[in-house]
């Protein structure tokens, strides 16, 4: 729970008559100091939303107009005449009316006295104040809002305010600091957000050590934060990667702050917290004790919200001894007062352990009608986080309710219905921060004036979050900055009606018919900790008007993760892959992955049709034209190995509904006079990375600085695409700069870059290209600084090593280089899974240009430049040398022109032997006809 401070302390009583204005008194007797309001922050507020509400509100609606006519007396006082200090007085009927608008559920006025409050002090008025009343106002407002965007469900607004509030704390008020970082932690917490999370604790535990207070000194602080940590490592384990590890540390931390825990309320938070923990690791009876405690205090104080949550783990724990019919019933208590409360997060949650009860016991309807309910209440929830970074973090952990859906639905065959659910999990993200930039075109001049100048300070703040050493004050400035910049450009955008629907099934089955292409979607399930449940993965065919669900009995992601660990080095870790041998591909697990992955599916594909495949999980890190057909000769014989490169082309995509998205799209067919802009950068002076971006390339080390290796094929790159386009713009070196980048990338139809990339664990915005620095900028090219462009790019080639990698987000695939060019407007993306060699990637990428230029789709071009690969250098087999470059999105033809030269260069062999063939015809004729003279005579 997130703790409201009220800010009575900020308030100043007047103790004695050192002034007798008689108008000063008389307002300060309608004050709330003086006669206490029926409401206040806290859980008060909540509680009024109720059916029966702790205060009538009558009550509450005549107490407002005597708050608001205590503040109008105020401010007719003349403060030259009051030596008494009554700022605080003032402020505090702002702070009182927004708590009673908020418990009326005047949400709105609520938010518009919290902005009046704001700006009333901004306007520094002339009224006697004690030191720090000011300061401590702003803090304690934006704390009030936040808790207020909390209890509404708007996350992203939350983790604002709470973040303005911790910047507004003076570095002296320690305590108030950390709780203020243990507020956002546990905001970026709800939002699945792990990572931020646990940074802000550290933050928190370290602020606290380093000013020396102790548990012994100060318990109830380390209680929460023990209390936190301890929460975080079981929702963690329980969200991402079960590891009881992980479990035992969460145990022994809830035991620790109960240990400390001086009030009752923090004592039966760890309690359940440690209930829950030793329930995995087995220790029922001691779990269920422990529940017991905490439903019999949540009883005794009255409080819902903590009973629905006891009674939500007294459920899990009925679930884990098999105990069916008491889960159902507590589980449907639970959701009944979660429903009262509208607590939406405790709603989700309920409602996705009934769907696995009900699954558990094989009773598909009742779980898909507990997973079709939980999607609504996510609906609901998400909403409020549209278009941010949290709406990514938070969905890919909220997406089980969705897969459950999806396994009930195949369980029951319904294939059409269970393809819609899955393709709604996925790149939701995707299409949302796309709407955002459609819309932002749209915007009327002054708006989209407003909305450029957002954009440009939030690119500045990112840019300072990425590249400079910041102390933890500056970060949590900045952090905060960000936030609220991200909650602007929202407002500005109002985005909730200019989202265009997903297509539905039948429109992509229409969509992939008409380019006569097959659609493979798949589902790969992931097994619950603890519960003894079978996966029910499954691959979505779709060809012409015909859609399959083929089940894929006994895989699972951690099983296809396996095999993909033990390709190569290059796949088991970044440290390894730095060894020589990861070039070496071991074609068994390659095999492994086509019988288990293609082979069930290779009967319902007509031969050689191109495919997109929609990857699920651990099949992002490997290319599906990778998979091995045949491996007669061994374990590493590449030459007599066959793979599905061999059978059809394929492109990749996110979502099926994105494949018909692009398919439907005109744009990609550029026209005649199409352009390409190509920068490449093959030398590098030592470089100072943010320390939050990895270099792509695997031989370098993580240091202050960091030497990157040159490219020298770079410069062959750029070389060969000036002889094949007599239109192509290309920026080698010292010409590859930002500035140039800019104006090039609102211009060409197609954008090749070709350097090294530095790619962020946390957000694909953040991940950047090297170009060459220049006066005006450092060369580092990070992606959140791309202008949107008013039309679609038909085609970025991101031919650096490990372009299509990223953080794996569930839904939206690897969240890299290409992923944040399609957030651009990049209709089709070509980029490398893995470290490339330079002369490989220089011959592919050369061939592929061909192709395109020939009138070939990008994926049949891609294809075919790989099989000439393979026939053009038979010493470089492997896997290793053609397969990291993949294509997503839209493999539609593009219209390219070929220089002269190049055009020599391709047409003139054939002219010449058409030239030999009809000089040869010619010959004969002559012959023919001198024979024929030759009997006339």
């Amino acid at each position: 729970m997130l703790v409201v401070l009220l800010a009575t302390s900020l308030l100043v009583v007047p103790s004695s008559p050192v002034d007798a204005a008689d108008d000063l008194d008389a307002c300060l007797r309608q004050a709330p100091v003086q006669s206490p309001p029926p409401i206040n922050w806290g859980e008060g507020v909540p509680q009024m939303w109720s059916r029966t509400p702790p205060v009538p509100r009558d009550t509450v609606r005549a107490y407002l107009s005597q708050v608001r006519a205590a503040r109008a007396c105020f401010r007719t006082v003349d403060p030259s005449g009051v030596e008494r200090t009554y700022l605080g007085n003032i402020m505090r009927t702002f702070q009182v009316e927004t708590a009673l608008l908020a418990a009326l559920r005047r949400f709105a006025d609520a938010f518009e006295t919290f902005e009046d409050a704001r700006a009333y002090l901004e306007s520094e008025p002339d009224i006697p104040s004690a030191d720090g009343t000011r300061t401590g106002w702003i803090r304690a407002l934006h704390q009030d809002q936040g808790f207020l965007h909390f209890r509404i469900g708007n996350l992203s607004a939350s983790i604002t305010h709470y973040s303005a509030a911790l910047r507004s704390t003076s570095e002296q008020e320690v305590g108030l600091r950390v709780t203020h970082l243990l507020d956002v932690g546990l905001l970026h917490q709800y939002t699945q957000d792990y990572q931020s999370a646990r940074r802000y604790y550290t933050r928190a535990r370290r602020l606290a050590r380093e000013h020396d207070r102790t548990s012994e000194e100060h318990p109830s602080e380390w209680a929460r934060l023990l209390y936190l940590q301890a929460n975080l490592l079981l929702e963690e384990t329980l969200n991402t990667e079960f590891d009881r590890a992980s479990l035992r540390q969460a145990r022994d931390l809830a035991r620790r702050g109960r240990s400390l825990a001086t009030s009752s309320d923090r004592r039966i938070d760890l309690a359940l917290a440690l209930s829950e923990s030793l329930g995995y690791l087995g220790s029922f009876d001691r779990a269920y004790v422990l529940n017991a405690e905490v439903r019999r205090y949540a009883q005794a104080q009255d409080d819902a919200q903590l009973r629905a949550f006891a009674l939500l783990k007294l459920g899990v724990l009925h679930m884990q001894t098999e105990r069916w019919t008491e889960a159902e019933s507590v589980l449907n208590t639970s959701l009944a007062i979660a429903e009262r409360m509208d607590n939406l997060d405790h709603q989700r949650r309920i409602r996705r352990g009934l769907g696995r009860l009900h699954e558990l016991q094989h009773n598909w309807a009742a779980a898909e009608a507990q997973y079709r309910a939980g999607v609504a209440v996510i609906k609901r929830y998400r909403e409020s986080l549209t278009a941010t970074q949290w709406a990514s973090t938070a969905f890919a952990q909220w997406r089980d309710v969705h897969r459950g859906l999806v396994r009930t639905l195949l369980a029951q065959n319904q294939p059409r219905a269970a393809l819609a659910a899955l393709d709604r999990t996925r790149a939701r993200y995707l299409r949302d921060l796309r709407t955002r930039n459609r819309v932002a075109n749209q915007l009327p001049p002054a708006t989209r004036a407003r909305f450029d100048s957002l954009g440009r300070a939030l690119a500045d703040v990112r840019t300072r979050l990425g590249t400079d050493s910041l102390s933890d004050a500056t970060e949590a400035a900045l952090r905060a900055r960000e936030a609220g910049l991200m909650a602007n450009r929202q407002r500005v955008l109002r985005l909730d009606s200019a989202r265009a629907p997903r297509p539905s099934v039948d429109e992509i089955a229409a969509s992939i018919a008409q380019q006569d292409r097959a659609l493979v979607s798949y589902f790969l399930d992931d097994p619950w900790p603890v519960y003894d449940r079978p996966p029910r993965s499954a691959a979505f065919v779709l060809t012409g008007d015909t859609l399959r669900a083929v089940a894929l009995p006994g895989l699972s992601q951690d099983s296809i993760r396996a095999h993909v660990n033990t390709i190569s080095s290059l796949f088991a870790g970044r440290q390894a892959s730095r060894s020589i041998s990861a070039m070496h591909f071991d074609l068994r697990p390659l095999r492994a992955l086509h019988d288990r992955l293609y082979a069930p599916v290779a009967a319902h594909l007509p031969d050689g049709q191109p495919l997109t495949v929609i990857p699920d999980g651990p099949m992002f890190h490997v290319p599906f034209s990778m998979l091995a057909t045949a491996a007669p000769g061994g374990r590493y014989d590449h030459e007599q190995a066959r793979f599905v490169l061999h059978e059809h082309p394929t492109a990749l995509d996110l979502s099926a509904s994105l494949a018909a998205d692009t398919a439907a799209t005109r744009g990609d067919a550029a026209p005649s006079s199409s352009d390409l802009a190509a920068f490449g950068v093959s030398s590098f002076d030592p470089l100072r990375p943010p320390p939050s971006l990895p270099s792509s390339r695997t031989d370098t080390t993580a240091a202050s600085s960091l030497s990157l290796p040159p490219l020298p094929g770079v410069r062959s790159e750029l070389s060969a695409l000036d002889r094949l386009f007599d239109n192509a713009k290309t920026f080698l070196d010292e010409q590859a700069t930002e500035p140039a980048f800019a104006a090039a990338s609102q211009e060409a139809d197609v954008l090749h870059l070709a350097s090294h990339a530095l790619v962020s664990p946390s957000s694909s915005l953040r991940n950047a290209f090297l170009l060459h620095p220049d006066s005006s900028s450092d060369g580092l090219l990070f992606l959140h600084e791309l202008q949107t462009r008013d039309q679609a790019l038909p085609l970025a080639v991101l031919s650096g090593c490990n372009t299509a990698r990223g953080t794996l987000r569930g839904g939206e695939g690897m969240s890299g280089l290409q992923y944040a060019f399609r957030i651009m407007g990049a209709r089709s993306t070509v980029s490398n899974l893995w470290p490339t060699a330079d002369r490989s990637s220089v011959a592919l990428m050369e061939r592929f240009y061909q192709n395109l230029q020939a009138g070939q789709p990008k994926d049949r071009a891609l294809r075919q430049a790989k099989l000439t690969y393979l026939e053009n250098h038979p010493d470089n087999l492997s896997p290793f040398f053609w397969a990291p470059t993949v294509l997503y999105g839209s493999p539609r033809p593009l219209q390219l022109n070929a220089s002269d030269d190049s055009s020599l260069r391709t047409w003139g062999p054939v002219a010449l032997a058409l030239l030999v063939v009809l000089l040869g015809w010619s010959i004969v004729r002559f012959r023919s006809q001198l024979g024929l003279d030759a009997l006339h005579q």
